[in-house]
C-alpha cells in the first residue's frame, strides 16, 4: 500500500477525461467498474485506518452517484473491521443505479442501517473520529442543489476531520473552483487519476493531503490517452552544462526596465536573481536616484538612467528585456515603458511583469513577437478585461485564454501555478503560502530573465524550456526556504539565497 502521493502518472486531468480514463482502465484490466469501486474502497478506508489512529467511530455521507458507492463500500469495511459507524444518505437510496446501488447492497447486508438526512444525528457526527465525504464526485460544477446542498450545510459547523472520496464535495474537479458551502477535508483520496481542480485554484485549500492510487492501471494507458497535463518539477539535470570555453557575452545580457522613484527594491531583487541564476550581464535601467544603492548591494549590476540617450543602444544589444518590476503607473513610467516596449526588435525576448503587464493591459499588445508574461490573477484578470473571480474559476482556460489573446507563453502564478505556451499547459508542481509576500514576483521575473538570456539563441522552443525551468527553480527554492524559515518568515530574498544549492545539481561541463 502506497500513500500520499504515490503517483504512478505525473499528469492531472479534467473529470471528462477522468471519465474517459476509467473507461479505458477497464478495457485494459478486463474488470467492471464495480470490481474498480471496491479497490477505490479497499485504499481509502486502509488510508483511514493509518491516518486516524485509534479509529472507533466514523460517520459516512453518501450522495448519489458512484462517488456515494465509494463511500458506502468503505462504510461496509468500517463495519465489519469492528468500528462504530453512521451512514447518512443524503439522496434516497431507491433512486441509486448500477454500480452505486449494488455498493449500497453490500452496505446493507453487513447490517448497516442508513438514516436519511433528517434522522441524521448530528451530535454522532459531532463526537465521530472522522466523516467520510461520499456527497458529490468528480461530476459536480455550479452550485450544490436539493437535499445535496442541505447536507453540506449541515457539516459546515462541524470539526470532525473529513476525508473525502475523490474529491472535497463543492469542488469542481476540472477547474478547482469551490461553491461557497464547500467541504475543507483534512484529506482527499483520489483513484485512477489525479484531478487538476486538486491542484490549483481554491481546490488547493479544500483538497487537504492528497493520497492517491491508480487501481492497478497501467501506465501504458495513460500514455496511449494522449489526456490532461503534466504535473512538473524541477529538475536541474534539465539544465545544459555552461561549456568550459563559455564567456559571459555567451551567457546572455538582462536588461531589467523599472524602479520607480518609490520602488527601488524590485528592480534590486530582479537583477540579483538574474545573476545568480547565471546570466552573464544585467543592466538596471531605472529612476537615477537608485544607482548607488542597486550598486552597493550588488557591485556586479550595471545602472542607467532611464533619461539617458544610450538606453536605446543598450536595448539593442540586450539578449532578453525584463520590463516592470517596481515601474509603477506614473507618467514617468508610462514613458519609460512606451520609450522600451516600442524599441524592441520583433524577435527580441521580451518579459512583462508587475506594472509592465498594466500598461501592456491598456496597450492591448507588444511589438515583439517573443513575449513572455507572468501575472497574478488580478493581473490576469486586467489583461483579459474580466474580474479575478473568473479567472480563479477556472484557471486553465485563463491561460489559454492569455495565450491566444497575445500570442505569448508565460505563467498564472497563485496557488498551483500554470505555466503555457503555444501548444501546452503545465502545472508547477512546487510553491507555498508563504510565497505570497513582496518581492516574490520581482525575483521569479529576474531568475527567467537570467536563464532564458542564457538560452536566447532564436530558439524560441528552447527560450521557452529555460522559463519553465525558471518557475519550477523559483517555487522549488521557496520551498526550501520555507523548510527552513517557516512559510510565514519567508522573504523574496531568501528564495534567492537559496538558488546555488538547487543549481549546484546541474551538469558540470566535462
Amino acid at each position: 500500500m502506497h500513500f500520499p502521493m504515490s503517483m504512478t502518472t505525473s499528469h492531472l486531468y479534467t473529470a471528462a477525461e477522468s471519465r474517459a480514463l476509467d473507461q479505458r482502465a477497464m478495457e485494459a484490466l478486463t474488470v467492471d467498474g464495480f470490481t474498480l469501486m471496491q479497490r477505490a474502497a479497499d485504499y481509502a478506508f486502509a488510508c483511514i485506518l493509518e491516518r486516524y489512529a485509534g479509529l472507533q467511530a466514523v460517520s459516512v455521507w453518501c450522495g448519489k452517484g458512484n462517488n456515494a458507492g465509494d463511500a458506502y463500500l468503505v462504510a461496509a469495511r468500517a463495519q465489519q473491521y469492528g468500528l462504530t459507524v453512521q451512514v447518512v444518505a443524503a439522496e434516497p437510496v431507491e433512486g441509486l443505479a448500477g454500480d452505486a446501488a449494488l455498493a449500497y447492497q453490500q452496505a446493507a447486508a453487513c447490517g448497516l442501517t442508513v438514516v436519511t438526512l433528517d434522522a441524521a444525528d448530528m451530535n454522532f457526527v459531532a463526537r465521530a473520529d472522522v466523516v467520510v465525504d461520499g456527497l458529490l464526485g468528480t461530476g459536480f460544477h455550479g452550485e450544490p442543489r436539493g437535499s445535496t446542498a442541505l447536507a453540506l450545510q449541515l457539516l459546515q459547523p462541524i470539526t470532525t476531520p473529513v476525508f473525502s472520496i475523490d474529491v472535497p464535495s463543492g469542488v469542481d474537479a476540472s477547474t478547482g473552483a469551490a461553491a461557497p458551502t464547500a467541504l475543507y477535508a483534512d484529506a482527499t483520496a483520489s483513484f485512477i487519476t489525479q484531478k487538476i481542480g486538486l491542484f490549483t485554484g481554491a481546490g488547493t485549500e479544500h483538497v487537504g493531503d492528497n493520497y492517491f492510487d491508480a487501481l492497478g492501471v497501467p501506465e501504458y494507458v495513460y500514455a496511449a490517452a494522449d489526456m490532461g497535463i503534466p504535473r512538473q518539477t524541477f529538475d536541474a539535470g534539465q539544465l545544459a552544462a555552461l561549456p568550459r570555453n563559455t564567456y559571459k557575452h555567451q551567457r546572455g545580457h538582462v536588461v531589467v526596465v523599472g524602479g520607480a522613484r518609490n520602488m527601488p527594491g524590485a528592480v534590486m531583487m530582479a537583477a540579483q536573481a538574474a545573476l545568480r541564476v547565471g546570466a552573464g550581464m544585467v543592466t538596471v535601467v531605472t529612476h537615477a536616484a537608485h544607482t548607488n544603492a542597486i550598486v552597493s548591494r550588488t557591485p556586479e549590476v550595471m545602472v542607467v538612467d532611464a533619461e539617458d540617450e544610450t538606453v536605446p543602444e543598450l536595448l539593442d544589444k540586450a539578449s532578453l528585456l525584463v520590463v516592470g518590476p517596481g515601474l509603477g503607473r506614473s507618467a514617468w513610467s508610462e514613458h519609460l515603458y512606451d520609450r522600451v516596449v516600442s524599441g524592441v526588435a520583433a524577435d527580441k525576448p521580451l518579459l512583462l511583469d508587475a506594472d509592465g503587464l498594466h500598461w501592456l493591459a491598456l496597450r492591448g499588445n507588444s511589438s515583439g513577437s517573443n513575449l513572455f508574461i507572468t501575472p497574478h490573477a488580478g493581473e490576469a484578470a486586467a489583461l483579459l478585461g474580466c474580474s479575478s473571480l473568473q479567472v480563479q474559476a477556472d484557471r486553465v482556460a485563463s491561460v489559454r485564454a492569455l495565450q491566444q489573446q497575445y500570442a505569448c507563453a508565460g505563467v498564472l502564478k497563485g496557488a498551483g501555478s500554470l505555466v503555457f505556451d503555444t501548444d501546452q499547459v503545465s502545472l508547477c508542481g512546487h510553491g507555498n503560502p508563504g510565497m505570497a509576500t513582496a518581492g516574490m514576483g520581482d525575483v521569479l521575473s529576474g531568475m527567467a530573465g537570467g536563464l532564458m538570456a542564457c538560452a536566447a539563441t532564436g530558439d524560441a522552443h528552447l527560450l521557452r524550456q529555460c522559463f519553465n525551468q525558471a518557475v519550477l527553480l523559483h517555487s522549488a527554492a521557496a520551498d526550501q526556504a520555507a523548510a527552513r524559515l517557516g512559510p510565514r518568515s519567508l522573504l523574496a530574498t531568501d528564495v534567492i539565497d537559496v538558488i546555488p544549492q538547487l543549481l549546484s545539481e546541474a551538469p558540470l561541463p566535462e
